[in-house]
């Protein structure tokens, strides 16, 4: 008989199996999630349909559930033209880990304040 107190927990179980991989994936999940949920509050806000919020973005109500869904891999392009037509606020960032650089850096003997991490930022 199992012992159902003992049992160990399902996330910690799935955790164990998914790896640091699985972690990672996470992280995009919720990038996916963020701008699907900033869609969906937008379309009820304003009291639109999906058909109507299409006519507006210029795509077919199926690609309004789409993104709608978190589950659609997006294009910076489509993510532009969407915040574009919604005025939302779009900033991609693309950089290293400040640690990183500057750990690199001071082993090949350069000054800390040498270190000028890359970042780029693209707002509208």
């Amino acid at each position: 008989m199992v012992d159902l107190n003992n049992l160990s927990d399902a996330w910690d179980m799935i955790n164990r199996l998914d790896g640091d991989e699985g972690n990672e994936k996470d992280k995009l999940y919720d990038i996916y999630y963020h701008i699907s949920t900033a869609i969906f509050k937008y379309r009820l806000k304003h009291d639109l349909s999906q058909t109507k919020l299409a006519e507006k973005l210029g795509v077919t109500q199926t690609m309004v559930s789409k993104l709608e869904s978190g589950d659609y891999n997006y294009t910076i392009e489509q993510l532009w033209k969407v915040s574009q037509k919604l005025g939302f606020k779009l900033n991609v960032e693309f950089e290293e880990e400040a640690e990183d650089i500057t750990e690199e850096y001071l082993q090949k003997g350069k000054r800390e304040a040498d270190v000028i991490p890359f970042k780029m930022v693209v707002g509208s």
